[in-house]
């Protein structure tokens, strides 16, 4: 099974179970008394396949749940290019 992501610009990003995904939360620490200080901080890394999830019948709810809780994500284990979650449209099953 392939799951699609649409992006609002229109690109399509497939993902299969063999995906190398990263993802990350933006946090900031401009409360605490180390002063104001901005950060990124990991929440997954590793194969869309080894990623943990509740239902275990859903592939979307999977990915939903991953990227509905992160702000970054970048797919490829070699791609230097993250993607804003916020630009996400769309995610379909094939």
């Amino acid at each position: 099974m392939n799951i699609i992501i649409t992006l609002i610009n229109g690109e399509t990003i497939e993902i299969k179970p063999d995906t190398y995904i990263k993802t990350s939360k933006a946090l900031s620490s401009r409360f605490s008394d180390e002063g104001d200080t901005y950060y990124l901080e990991q929440i997954f890394e590793g194969y869309f396949k080894d990623g943990k999830q509740y239902n275990s019948i859903d592939e979307v709810a999977k990915i939903e749940g991953l990227l509905g809780t992160s702000d970054w994500f970048t797919i490829g284990k070699d791609n230097s290019r993250s993607i804003k979650t916020s630009s996400i449209l769309s995610i379909t099953r094939e």
